[in-house]
């Protein structure tokens, strides 16, 4: 490991964080089928926890690590975008795959309203699951086409109703693991109308609630930052092993004064190491500002 921290405490809580993140790992491994041991894997898993507990950046790494064909649905993404990355991913599954759909931010997402619950209750229903779209999709087609995005226009002319102009796309080869901040366990988690149709979807799901004390959270960041580069490939943003110390030493400090409202995520410690890489000269200030 090539950090080790002045304080036997924080290299205590490093060491949990490994442990932590190996239970996970098994967990995700199951949820996403690759195991070799003779257990039937639950088709649809829920993970739920507070943020900085490693959900995304777990299922993520795996997904890439065994190069597995998923789509990632998160909060902001508008109908049309997650019906074409759905019907692009199912149409180019090849023989024997499954289509892994990765639900970041399911509280907004999934558990928001109780007709977006009912589309996801028929998406992953246990027999003819299906996604679908009522309106007209001629104009995402022509815009596919005019972009060259031929892959796409043909996805979405595969799945057209014969009756209208919309979508429906079969679900049966489809593994959905949804990721939440929210304890779906606790009635007062969500309204009683909310909780009352959640349910409904819960139960064909496999659910694990991950918390653990802040410490263990701040370890389990320090794990992975320790030893590897998770920012790298998508935002290029690298950090030396001294910077990896000094970006760490700040959270531990702060963890109970952020002023992010998810705490210390993933995201937020993201946008600590691009402020470190970008403003070499007044990062410090800049990371004053995130606390309270």
């Amino acid at each position: 490991m090539a950090i080790k921290f002045n304080s036997n405490i924080q290299n205590a809580y490093l060491n949990q964080g490994e442990i932590r993140n190996n239970t996970q790992y098994e967990l995700a491994r199951d949820s996403l089928a690759i195991t070799k041991k003779k257990v039937e894997a639950t088709k649809h898993s829920i993970y739920s926890g507070a943020p900085g507990v490693g959900k995304t950046f777990t299922f993520t790494d795996l997904i890439k690590l065994h190069k597995l064909p998923y789509v990632m649905v998160t909060a902001g993404m508008t109908e049309i975008e997650l019906t074409s990355r759905l019907a692009h991913g199912i149409a180019n599954l090849k023989k024997g795959e499954e289509l892994i759909v990765l639900v970041d931010d399911a509280d907004d997402v999934v558990f928001d309203n109780i007709k977006t619950l009912n589309r996801w209750k028929i998406a992953t229903a246990d027999i003819d699951p299906y996604w679908s779209y009522p309106k007209d999709i001629s104009p995402t087609i022509l815009k596919a086409e005019k972009s060259k995005n031929y892959s796409l226009a043909s996805a979405l002319k595969k799945f057209r109703t014969p009756s209208s102009l919309g979508l429906e796309i079969p679900l049966d080869r489809a593994r959905v693991i949804i990721l939440c901040n929210t304890d779906l366990e606790d009635p007062k988690s969500l309204s009683k109308k909310l909780f009352s149709s959640a349910e409904a979807v819960i139960d064909r799901f496999k659910y694990e609630r991950l918390d653990m004390p802040w410490q263990e959270k701040w370890g389990w960041l320090a794990y992975v930052l320790s030893n590897t580069q998770p920012f790298e490939d998508e935002y290029n943003v690298i950090l030396d092993d001294s910077q990896k110390k000094e970006l760490l030493n700040f959270l531990y400090t702060n963890w109970q004064n952020l002023k992010s409202k998810h705490g210390a995520s993933y995201r937020f410690v993201r946008k600590l190491a691009e402020e470190q890489v970008n403003h070499p000269d007044d990062y410090i200030d800049r990371w004053a500002r995130m606390v309270k």
